[in-house]
């Protein structure tokens, strides 16, 4: 497997990877959606979930749409209006045939909140979006009131980073049976990975057959593997706002991985020696986040994993709102 698949394999696993803290119970309100063309008149999937107050967009990790967001994004409507994108080239946003770099990317995000007639947007991005919102905060000054990288505040662009993808362990394959519904597949999720995503994001992600049997990914992979191809190094020194990294921090190969006690014993070795790398590299880039951003701040979560506003969505909404006030 080259590193490009190897990467998304790793990044799409550690979207579900996690230990779940109980949400708040609330009722939070459905999401209205919309279609506003990207910075190539490309139709881009705008999620509304209502709100008075400052606009929030949220961005999604690589794999995902903004249905993702569902549980946590209406979580803010009491004090915001709160926003969510589809990146080009997944879910209801059209497959373009190039523009996956990070510059067009980035554009994409200007041009929506152009659409929108936001002034200002507060930027929340999970994962590979932090190469989008640190692209946009440096190329477009003022745009941002403030960003939020949930565990996304990383030099995707780094080797060391590749290298670290490259030694990822792959959790068990689903069965015929595991694939044979939404409910099974989530079900599958579920057990393997400790989470699971909203109904949506399955239903926008996935291709399923009448009968309901899971057939294909909708987006193909080349367009994560464009992605990848086209990340940058971020630009910290030149985002004027103020930004909020969330790092989620791993203690332990066994914590990280829900499927650690499947793998053989030579797969847990290589495991615990890429948590401990990965960790080392993490705390790299935590100094440097607060070295370079002019106004910085770094925040943790111990054992929360990737997909930190599914995993532990109570903490990292406190987080959000502590910075946002």
């Amino acid at each position: 497997m080259n590193i490009f698949k190897r990467w998304l394999a790793f990044i799409i696993l550690n979207l579900a990877v996690g230990s779940c803290s109980t949400p708040a119970k609330r009722k939070l309100p459905s999401h209205q959606v919309t279609f506003l063309n990207g910075s190539s008149n490309n139709k881009l999937e705008v999620l509304d979930w209502g709100g008075t107050g400052r606009p929030i967009l949220f961005l999604t990790g690589l794999g995902n749409t903004a249905h993702v967001f569902d549980d946590f994004a209406p979580r803010f409507t009491d004090a915001f209006h709160v926003y969510g994108l589809t990146r080009r080239g997944f879910g209801s946003s059209i497959q373009t045939s190039e523009g996956y770099d990070t510059k067009t990317l980035s554009s994409d995000i200007l041009a929506i909140i152009d659409s929108l007639d936001l002034n200002k947007v507060i930027l929340i991005g999970h994962s590979i979006a932090g190469n989008e919102i640190s692209k946009f905060a440096s190329s477009y000054p003022g745009r941002s009131e403030k960003v939020v990288y949930l565990d996304a505040a990383y030099d995707y662009a780094s080797p060391v980073f590749g290298s670290l993808i490259a030694n990822e362990p792959q959790p068990p394959k689903a069965t015929t049976e595991d694939s044979s519904s939404l409910e099974h597949l989530s079900n599958y999720y579920q057990k393997v990975m400790g989470i699971s995503f909203p109904e949506d994001e399955w239903k926008q992600s996935f291709v399923f057959s009448k009968e309901g049997k899971y057939l294909k990914n909708l987006t193909p992979d080349s367009i994560p593997g464009a992605i990848i191809k086209g990340v940058e190094h971020p630009d910290y020194v030149n985002i004027t706002c103020p930004a909020l990294a969330i790092y989620a921090v791993q203690t332990s190969a066994k914590k990280m991985f829900t499927f650690y006690e499947k793998l053989d014993s030579l797969e847990k070795m290589r495991s615990d020696t890429l948590v401990f790398s990965f960790r080392s590299f993490s705390h790299e880039e935590q100094a440097r986040f607060k070295r370079e951003v002019p106004d910085g701040t770094v925040k943790l979560l111990i054992d929360a994993k990737h997909a930190v506003f599914i995993s532990n969505p109570v903490e990292t909404e406190k987080m959000i709102r502590e910075f946002l006030k």
